[in-house]
Parts: structure tokens; C-alpha cells; sequence
């Protein structure tokens, strides 16, 4: 949530600069671009077993703003929980980095799938989606659950995946998955969707190739990107730019408790000419003195970079 957006309040993207005459939103989705779950422990100690995990966003279309209200969850059952912005003693307060993808055209376009699946449930596809012909279809992460299964406990890492099926008769499903590694649970998925033929124009998607560092204790493992795009004709820059997570794989250094996990962006995004570069931060530790765990370099993610030009 924005520093300045009173409590409780949604964060609003608004497209009206983006509308010409006679058009509208045609479609939107809302995605995860990252979040960050830091305990706020009531003993002595910094680090706890998990119970539940979740980021949930909830969009809501008003004329030309999609408004998204949102939530995050950490919980051992037992009095500990998320710690609020803004940043205390335990470290950085728990947030979640939303981006908006809004299809924008007249109401007589034929417009592509934009949209989000809420709660499915981890590992099962959802119901079909119609798609046009010759169309490029882009899953990523919307938000996610995962609870124990059975009481609460040590983890070993944190999984979430999503994922399009190849068209069948111009249809297609979504799939998405979570796990708190070696660990039973039960959780739910919401994957969000862009089904995009050549007749949407004035943006691009790609897949961030990263190259991560070798990972720094408590400061976590950090991803360097960037994204070269070819900039159609009519147009002359990147205007703006945004991560969408598609999957994400943490490995702790062993199964045991922990204060924070994380997958966020590092700072501001930057653009150069048709260039956008940046990094990513994976992170998952147990501070508590004689009982360090910190995260692998086996952990990795999978990000995709969408740019809006003009």
C-alpha cells in the first residue's frame, strides 16, 4: 500500500490517461509482483513455526480505475502474526507489490482474455477458458494460500507455480500450485491470464532472464535482469513497466523455523530506451541466536517483464 493511502483504503490504478474517445476497460487481471511476510512475534524470540501464508488481492473494476484491495497472512496459530508497515526493530514490515494489466478498446473490439481465477485449488486446473485463434496465452501469480495441514511446524522452503495449458480446440486451462516445503499442506492459487492475438497492440511481454548471486545470509539471494524490447512501429519508447511472478522455488539450508520469507523487487525498475533492468530479492531466514537458517542457492524464480510503450 502506498505510504500516503489512508487505512483501509484500496489502491487505485488509474487508466483514464490511457482511454481515447469511445473507448473503454475491456478486460483486466490483477497479478503479484512480489511481497515480503516478516513475523511479529509475542516472546522473546524472532523466528516461529508456520502455520498459514497468504497473499490475497481483490480487484474491482469502477468505470476507467481498477481498485485492489488487499491482504496478507502469517500466522502460527498462537498469537504471532504479520508484522504491519512501516519498518520496526524485526525488520521490514509485511507488504505485497501489486501491477494491474487493463485491455483498453472500443466496445465493439473483440477483446482477448484478461482475467484472474481466483481459489484454485493447488495442483488442479480451472474450468476451460475460450481463446482466439493464433493467440499467445502468459500465466502468472495473482496470489496464493497455504495452510498446515495438521497443526503447525518447521519448513524447509516455499513453492508456488502457475502455468497455461496448450490450446485444445481454442481453449485453454490455468493451473497453479503451493507447498510449504517438507511440510503437509493444503492451499489455493489464484492465477491470472493474458490471451493476446496481434490485434493488441502497444505493449510486450517477455521472459526475464536472471542471473542470481550468490546468496548473503540474512540479506537473502539477489536476481539481476534485463529485458531488450523491439519497439513496434508508431511507437517510440517504454513508458512503463512492471514484474509479473510466475513461479517461485525457496530452499532453506534445512527444516526449522523462520522470521521472514520474501520475493520482492529491489528498488525502482529502470528504464533505458527499450531497455528495463532491475533485480529481485529471494529471502527466507531464522535470525535467532544459535539457531541461524538462512536460504539456498538453489532457490530461483521465474519472472516475466511487461512493457507498455508510447
Amino acid at each position: 500500500m502506498p505510504d500516503a493511502n489512508p487505512f483501509a483504503s484500496p489502491v487505485v490504478f488509474d487508466f483514464t490517461a490511457d482511454i481515447d474517445s469511445g473507448e473503454q476497460i475491456l478486460a483486466y487481471a490483477v497479478a503479484m509482483s512480489g511481497f515480503v511476510l516478516n513475523y511479529q512475534t509475542n516472546s522473546a524470540w524472532w523466528a516461529e513455526d508456520a502455520g498459514a501464508v497468504g497473499v490475497s488481492l481483490t480487484p474491482n473494476l469502477i468505470g476507467t480505475v481498477v481498485a485492489v484491495g488487499g491482504n496478507v497472512m502469517l500466522t502460527d496459530y498462537d498469537g504471532d502474526s504479520a508484522i504491519d508497515p512501516p519498518d520496526s526493530d524485526s525488520g521490514p514490515g509485511s507488504v505485497a507489490q501489486v501491477s494491474v494489466l487493463a485491455v483498453i478498446g472500443t466496445p465493439y473490439t473483440s477483446a482477448p482474455v484478461c482475467a484472474t481465477a481466483f481459489g484454485l485449488t493447488s495442483g488442479q486446473d480451472s474450468s476451460v477458458v475460450p481463446i482466439g485463434d493464433n493467440t499467445t496465452s502468459l500465466a502468472f501469480l495473482s496470489g496464493f494460500s497455504v495452510a498446515a495441514s495438521d497443526g503447525t511446524g518447521e519448513i524447509g522452503g516455499l513453492t508456488l507455480a502457475s502455468s497455461v495449458a496448450s490450446p485444445v480446440g481454442n481453449q485453454v486451462t490455468v493451473n497453479g500450485s503451493v507447498g510449504l516445503t517438507n511440510f503437509s499442506t493444503t492451499g489455493t492459487v489464484d492465477v491470472g491470464l493474458l490471451s493476446y492475438g496481434t490485434n493488441l497492440v502497444g505493449f510486450d511481454v517477455q521472459t526475464a532472464s536472471v542471473t542470481w548471486l550468490v546468496p548473503e545470509g540474512q540479506q537473502g539471494m539477489t536476481g539481476m535482469f534485463f529485458v531488450d524490447f523491439t519497439i513496434p512501429s508508431g511507437y517510440s519508447s517504454v513508458a512503463q513497466a512492471a514484474l509479473l511472478l510466475q513461479d517461485v522455488s525457496i530452499v532453506y539450508d534445512d527444516t526449522a523455523e523462520f522470521q521472514l520469507i520474501q520475493v520482492m523487487q529491489a528498488g525502482d525498475l529502470s528504464i533505458n530506451a527499450c531497455t528495463v533492468s532491475g533485480s529481485v530479492v529471494l529471502n527466507l531466514f531464522n535470525p535467532d541466536l544459535g539457531a541461524h537458517h538462512y536460504i539456498c542457492g538453489d532457490s530461483s524464480a521465474t519472472l516475466s517483464v511487461i512493457a507498455q510503450f508510447a
